[in-house]
């Protein structure tokens, strides 16, 4: 609290988990719902998100897979492999650990888009760029912006090549990406920190800038 501010309110964008801490400690004050249940019924059963859910991680539940990364030894090779129990708490909070599957990803984003979830302004406020991202460069004509828990990269003329969310964090990782000029979305989820970016850079790579 006396570190000074990276920029002035309104000024940037830098991504923070703790934002999101407090976003959901807001949720719980207005509408008196812990954040899980009001995420439940207000997201997750709104947008028919049947198989979504927050799961205690000492609970042994159908069809969820563990999280691991692997073990290597000084010359890189895998000598076992560590489960991610100690990098989340035992059940998700408002900055992580709900589980989805690729398709409720999909679900999640037909009913944002299509009105089910916000409002009209709200919705469109949230498939809107709104800053530049503090922390990263323009970079192969495209510039990286941040909007309401999206990430846009748009081109020099001001289209939006594609949104995204991603999620990391040890023995997982994902990411929701839609590409409006070809009305085409990507819903992809794996085991390991690593395991979706290089499929992830192929498949961008095969979709037309223009």
């Amino acid at each position: 609290m006396t570190k000074p501010p990276n920029f002035a309110p309104g000024q940037g964008c830098r991504y923070c988990n703790s934002g999101y801490l407090l976003l959901g400690l807001m949720i719980e004050r207005a509408t008196g719902s812990s954040y899980r249940d009001y995420v439940r019924a207000n997201v997750f059963e709104r947008a028919g998100m049947h198989r979504a859910g927050f799961f205690r991680m000492d609970v042994v539940e159908p069809d969820v897979a563990e999280g691991v990364e692997a073990m290597h030894d000084p010359q890189g090779r895998v000598v076992g492999w560590r489960r991610n129990i100690y990098a989340y708490p035992p059940i998700g909070s408002p900055d992580g650990g709900a589980y989805v599957t690729v398709g409720d990803l999909i679900t999640f984003h037909r009913a944002l888009t299509g009105g089910r979830l916000l409002g009209p302004q709200l919705t469109a406020a949230m498939l809107t760029p709104h800053a530049r991202h503090a922390g990263l460069s323009q970079r192969s004509g495209l510039t990286h912006m941040m909007g309401y828990g999206l990430e846009f990269k748009v081109t020099d003329d001001g289209r939006v090549r594609s949104y995204h969310k991603e999620g990391v964090n040890l023995g997982v990782s994902g990411l929701l990406r839609h590409y409006p000029d070809h009305d085409l979305t990507l819903a992809i989820l794996g085991v390991g920190e690593q395991a979706i970016w290089e499929p992830v850079r192929v498949l961008d790579a095969a979709v037309p800038t223009t």
